[in-house]
Order: C-alpha cells, then sequence, then structure tokens
C-alpha cells in the first residue's frame, strides 16, 4: 500500500508541472501587420496581415496556428516555450539570410513566448549565407511590433 502511495505521488509530481508548462508561452492571438514576405516552416507568406494563436484554445501552447487576414493563408507549426529577454510587448520576431525572412519567436507581452525550430529551408539558407560570407555569420535579427487580441 505505501508502495503505491509513493508511486500515485511521483507521477503526480511529474504530471503537475508538465500541464502547467503546456500551458505556458502565448496566451491569446496576436496580430501584426508583416511589412516583407516571409516563411513559416517550409510555406511561404506574402507581406500583409496576419494572426497567430493557438490551433485550439483549450489546448497546449506547442502547436499554434498563422493566417492572413482573409484567412487564404494558413499554416500550423510546433514551437518550444522561450524566456522573454526585458521586453513586455507582443511582437513577432524574424531571421534574416540575405532577402529571406524566417519567423522565429512570438511573444504576446507576458514573460514567455512561442520559439519555432529553425526549418529545413531555413538551414538551406544558412548555409548559403555562410558559403557566400565565407563565414558563419549570426543572422540579422527583425522584430515587427504586434498587438494582442483579434
Amino acid at each position: 500500500m505505501k508502495k503505491q502511495i509513493l508511486s500515485i505521488l511521483a507521477t503526480l509530481a511529474l504530471i503537475i508541472p508538465m500541464s502547467i508548462i503546456g500551458f505556458a508561452g502565448l496566451s491569446g492571438t496576436v496580430s501584426a501587420n508583416i511589412p516583407f514576405d516571409f516563411t513559416v516552416g517550409n510555406k511561404d507568406f506574402k507581406a500583409g496581415k496576419y494572426s497567430v494563436s493557438r490551433l485550439f484554445q483549450g489546448g497546449t501552447a506547442d502547436t499554434l496556428i498563422i493566417r492572413s487576414e482573409d484567412n487564404r493563408e494558413v499554416a500550423n507549426f510546433n514551437v518550444n516555450r522561450v524566456t522573454d529577454k526585458g521586453e513586455s510587448q507582443a511582437r513577432l520576431v524574424f531571421r534574416r539570410y540575405g532577402a529571406q525572412y524566417f519567423l522565429a519567436q512570438i511573444f504576446d507581452g507576458q514573460s514567455e513566448g512561442a520559439g519555432l525550430m529553425k526549418s529545413k529551408s531555413e538551414r538551406e539558407a544558412a548555409k548559403k549565407r555562410e558559403v557566400i560570407t565565407q563565414n558563419a555569420v549570426e543572422p540579422e535579427v527583425v522584430t515587427v511590433a504586434a498587438r494582442t487580441g483579434r
């Protein structure tokens, strides 16, 4: 009996923090007018107004969806939780390689946000840049101000 109670407590000790972490990050909808063409994962988007939110509003924050204002351009993508470094403003952060922009992070003005892993197309753009410049220079970081809500 004592072993069963300890086993249940150990399981709960693992499950409860994981469920809290699952709800951290993006808590609402972040909208922005993005003035340049960009890529999310392996999908290209034209410049324009976009919103980013959880795929399922009651679900965890590890799958997000980006939509154009007219809902014609849509993509789902997985994210990791990232900590904001002092700025408390809603924004989208892009990595730029030459003329190519890749969505990297989304913040809704809270202390934590969502970060995207580098896609295959972004890794290829980084590799091309390294060949051209003959060194491994970090990409330029471009921030676009956003607003929360619809």
